[in-house]
């Protein structure tokens, strides 16, 4: 069994880019900016997920910043760890929040459905549990006699959050029409892509043997983490929910066999 006692858990060992660092700050503003002017025009519509995705890109920028702007030996204490931790943890928590609701508003909401009940129980309380766990894991990281302790926790919130990124295909394929899922196809291809990339990548940092591995280079974060989150918020920019999503269900009108005579998706 691995010695964690005598190596650097939970900091990485490579010396951040400032210079990466910076420009994936700029653009990840620039993004933010483009989603904030855009979601003011339709008065910030749908609410959850505009909050969804505005939080996921201010944590990303502000845990940018922080990298672009600190010297590894400031980022590697216990209070700049307890600060970072959640700014990591946080954007991808909230874009799968985003993935789901944005189901929900594609076909219009029925809370006597399966479906809502889904998203407005099961995937919160998920949620919930997976950073609960994470929270708890961090807490134990810096406790040397409880370090493999944390590594479980870790993997029990990583093994959570895979299970709700995986819970998101089924829901989107079994519950919404074909037709439906056409309209933000794009969008909900990249997102949960994105997602479901970092998912692994953090399943696989609950590794105590791969932890030490990937932490080795930053290039496995840039991989397994910012280079995702960055793509996902990025689409959300690009493809708007607001300018994507179809009428509810109860608003379109239906054939003699029941189908809904839906108006084409529209173009970005």
């Amino acid at each position: 069994m691995m010695n964690l006692t005598a190596t650097s858990y939970p900091f990485y060992s490579y010396v951040p880019s400032r210079i990466s660092a910076s420009i994936f700050a700029i653009i990840v503003f620039i993004s933010l900016i483009s989603w904030f002017i855009q979601s003011l025009h339709v008065k910030c519509r749908p609410r959850s997920i505009f909050a969804f995705v505005l939080i996921s890109h201010l944590t990303t920028f502000i845990e940018l910043v922080l990298r672009a702007a600190l010297d590894v030996n400031r980022l590697n204490t216990t209070t700049l760890y307890k600060v970072t931790a959640p700014l990591i943890s946080v954007p991808p928590r909230l874009l799968l929040f985003a993935n789901y609701h944005c189901l929900v508003e594609l076909r219009g909401k029925k809370p006597h459905r399966i479906f809502d009940r889904v998203i407005d129980i099961v995937v919160p309380i998920g949620g919930i549990t997976v950073d609960i766990l994470l929270a708890i894991a961090n807490e134990l990281s810096f406790k040397s006699n409880h370090l493999y302790r944390s590594f479980y926790l870790r993997q029990a919130s990583a093994g959570f959050l895979l299970c709700l990124t995986i819970l998101f295909y089924v829901v989107w394929y079994s519950s919404v029409s074909h037709a439906r899922r056409q309209y933000v196809l794009p969008l909900l291809s990249v997102s949960s892509i994105c997602v479901f990339i970092e998912a692994i990548y953090i399943l696989a940092m609950s590794i105590p043997s791969l932890f030490f591995q990937l932490t080795q280079s930053e290039l496995w974060f840039y991989a397994g983490h910012l280079i995702p989150i960055v793509l996902a918020l990025i689409s959300w920019s690009i493809f708007h929910p607001s300018r994507l999503l179809p009428p509810p269900e109860t608003a379109v009108p239906h054939n003699e066999a029941g189908e809904e005579l839906l108006p084409p998706p529209q173009t970005i």
